[in-house]
């Protein structure tokens, strides 16, 4: 118990800001599974466990489950308990404050068996290092075969601590793979007589025009561009300028105008882009209350038809339709905007997570091979299916895993919001793809068909999975003068600095601060091309 031992200085930095990024849902298709494709629930433990212990036993989670979804009598828990012996008590914090409750039971000590944590950053890698998570064995997490088949190496480099050769300290959550594009009102594209913008100055016309032509027809200039949350949060807009990162960490990638890693701040297109949003803003283009959005008010505006462009995923239309029955006529989906010299919009993407699983550092080892084991199952077609569809002939009626379509019934559709959440699941990809792809065979055929024409429009960019923690951890070594930029980031754009007094606080402060990090970082990244060229 001596490593649980918590001091106060502990609970002081449980509220560390986490940094937003275009879903940290990040991506690239896992590894083909090699498990055969199961349909609907087997009738007994052996068919669908491979002989896992089945044996009753209550493991406790904290999950980020929407507060629609019903975790006491559930009847999908229930079938999954039937089927491995688990009995899943969950603790699901509300979705807007999940970390800083998480945070709380890590600070406090009363801490679940597993811990679901929506970023692997730095503070994963503290409750790694203060011995509150378990290391997970190599070795063992090998035995555990649809681990190895639906997480590839990338992915699970995304869980390691300590550099490339430190151990995992939770297990990821498969993610679909990424196609990251911009879901616009094509009506309102329509109403205006205007094409879908294909660079920044295409994009600052029809700005202009969503601003001051009233596209929604209710007599009033109060439409606008789009409504961020965050500067960093846009890939569709950020992918014209520079590579995508996080805030205070780089992307991974090369600057896309002279091949040379940098920080972000350094990046040909850091101004560029800052100016960009910078004038949308001072000319009344974009949401004036950006700045104060929280995760998805971005989505809501849009909904609200307040915005006419919104960051999303290739396809995301489809998923409208249970709310705006002529979705696919409304809205529509397009990549990023073109960088300056190249054929093709780019689409970058990380290995595919969503977020990951941390297990308690004192459970014993024999709740640990049952939460292993059962986190394996969950990452089977069978499990997947249960997870993600719930029970045939209760939630569904029936489901074709090769094509993603799943068949359900007016009464099936309407109740298994309560009851199946994409968020209480362990694996919310097998090799690479959702569960479904549209509430219908149909649309799940819509859906294959604008993924193809997508990945055929973007030249898409594998962003390597390196942990370099100097530079990873950074911020979170150095939260004033990470807060206090930005700060001033946002502060520039909104107009209320000028560029002299941003640059004298960057090159004063930000980058000398971050300059040993930054060797590090741009030293491990030529290594790093010089071995993969």
């Amino acid at each position: 118990m001596k490593k649980r031992i918590l001091s106060l200085a502990l609970a002081a930095m449980m509220l560390v800001t986490l940094f937003t990024a275009c879903s940290s849902a990040s991506s690239s298709a896992p590894a083909a599974s090699s498990a055969p494709a199961s349909s609907g629930s087997a009738s007994t433990s052996e068919a669908t466990s491979g002989g896992m212990d089945t044996s009753p036993i209550t493991i406790s989670i904290m999950n980020r489950v929407p507060a629609e979804y019903i975790v006491e009598n559930n009847h999908v828990l229930d079938e999954i308990e039937r089927i491995t012996g688990v009995r899943l008590e969950v603790t699901a914090p509300p979705i807007a404050n999940y970390t800083d409750r998480m945070q709380l039971a890590m600070a406090s000590g009363d801490i679940p068996d597993i811990i679901y944590t929506w970023e692997m950053d730095a503070n994963y890698e503290k409750f790694a290092n203060d011995g509150l998570i378990m290391p997970l064995d190599k070795e063992k997490l090998a035995q555990y075969p649809n681990l190895q088949a639906n997480l590839n190496q990338d992915q699970w480099n995304r869980a390691l601590v300590g550099g490339m050769d430190g151990e995992y300290y939770a297990i990821p959550r498969a993610n679909a793979q990424s196609r990251w594009a911009v879901i616009v009102n094509q009506k309102w594209l329509d109403t205006l007589g205007v094409e879908m913008p294909t660079t920044p100055d295409e994009l600052y016309e029809v700005a202009k025009l969503i601003a001051t032509e009233d596209p929604d027809g209710n007599g009033k200039n109060d439409t606008f561009l789009y409504s961020p949350t965050g500067l960093w949060s846009d890939c569709w807009l950020i992918f014209s300028f520079l590579p995508f990162s996080l805030q205070h960490r780089p992307a991974y990638l090369p600057d896309p105008y002279d091949g040379e890693y940098k920080i972000k701040e350094k990046m040909t297109g850091y101004f560029p882009y800052l100016d960009f949003v910078r004038k949308l803003y001072t000319e009344g283009l974009m949401d004036p209350e950006w700045f104060t959005n929280n995760y998805y008010d971005d989505r809501t505006k849009f909904e609200q038809e307040r915005v006419g462009f919104c960051h999303n995923g290739s396809g995301s239309e489809v998923g409208y339709i249970t709310t705006f029955p002529d979705a696919l006529e409304r809205f529509k989906t397009y990549p990023a905007l073109l960088t300056e010299g190249y054929d093709k919009p780019r689409n970058e993407i990380a290995a595919s997570t969503w977020g990951g699983f941390m297990i308690n550092a004192d459970v014993d080892d024999y709740k640990l091979d049952r939460i292993l084991s059962f986190i394996d199952w969950a990452n089977s077609p069978e499990g997947f299916e249960l997870f993600m569809l719930g029970v045939e002939g209760e939630d569904y009626t029936s489901y074709d895993i090769e094509n993603r379509s799943v068949v359900r019934t007016d009464e099936q559709v309407e109740h298994q919001t309560n009851y199946i959440s994409g968020y209480m699941t362990f694996a919310a990809a097998l090799d690479g793809l959702p569960a479904t792809l549209g509430s219908t065979p149909e649309l799940a055929e819509i859906t294959k068909n604008i993924y193809d024409e997508f990945d055929a429009a973007v030249d898409t960019i594998n962003i390597p999975s390196l942990k370099i923690p100097e530079i990873d951890n950074w911020a979170g070594e150095n939260p004033d003068i990470a807060s206090k930029k930005e700060e001033l980031e946002v502060s520039y754009v909104c107009g209320k600095i000028s560029r002299e007094e941003y640059e004298d606080f960057l090159n004063n402060t930000y980058f000398p601060s971050i300059a040993d990090a930054e060797k590090i970082y741009i030293d491990t990244m030529n290594a790093y091309a010089a071995e993969n060229s």
